[in-house]
């Protein structure tokens, strides 16, 4: 069995400003290094042995940050394949601009994600398909026991826990995943007969008092 952490970047201005940045890469803002940090802190403890990030610098920085607060080196990889979902048209939109636009269409892929696929962009099935490879890559690389760590986005890591709890990506935004939130899976493997356990979703309290 492998330990499985999932962190979410921290903010960026088009965070921030609710526009919607996909594949666009946008850093992070004063208070999404400040969360990097607090989130290094929560995690320093947590004996990780290697770690697997977007190439997207809001993630990499996020990632860097955490790596630092580790005395030991950790090899660290970064994929495109964890890349946030494609929003193809819809970059650089917010929620009223896309709904003005494209009527009905933002609720659609809030409501049945799994059914959307956004002009010049993704569908969830490609994010999970390709997010997924990515991380068994890790897995394979692993000894039995060892933890790892992912930094990226926060569609994609609904997209991955969908994946390993053999759930619908109708439910992928059934899951919150604020800012550098941290969450966590025991993983045993994709077998039929293998159980697969969420053991912390969403957890925000490292980013208390900011």
């Amino acid at each position: 069995m492998n330990t499985i952490y999932l962190v979410r970047h921290g903010e960026t201005m088009w965070n921030h400003s609710g526009k919607y940045q996909g594949q666009t890469d946008v850093p992070l803002n004063e208070r999404g290094i400040l969360q990097a940090q607090r989130c290094a802190d929560a995690l320093k403890d947590i004996p990780i042995n290697r770690i697997i990030a977007s190439d997207l610098s809001r993630a990499k920085i996020t990632a860097e940050t955490i790596l630092k607060s580790y005395p030991k080196e950790i090899p660290i990889r970064y994929d495109k394949r964890l890349r946030e979902i494609n929003f193809g048209d819809w970059e650089s939109l917010t929620y009223d601009e896309i709904q003005s636009r494209w009527p009905g269409a933002i609720e659609a892929m809030y409501r049945q994600p799994s059914k959307l696929k956004i002009k010049n962009g993704e569908s969830f099935q490609m994010v999970q398909d390709r997010a997924w490879a990515a991380i068994a890559d890790e897995i394979k690389l692993a000894d039995d026991g060892e933890t790892i760590l992912v930094v990226c986005h926060g569609g994609t890591i609904r997209t991955i826990i969908c994946k390993v709890l053999n759930m619908s990506l109708d439910y992928s935004w059934n899951f919150s995943q604020g800012n550098t939130a941290i969450s966590c899976l025991e993983f045993a493997g994709m077998g039929p007969d293998d159980h697969n356990v969420l053991s912390l979703l969403n957890n925000l309290d490292h980013l208390k008092g900011i």
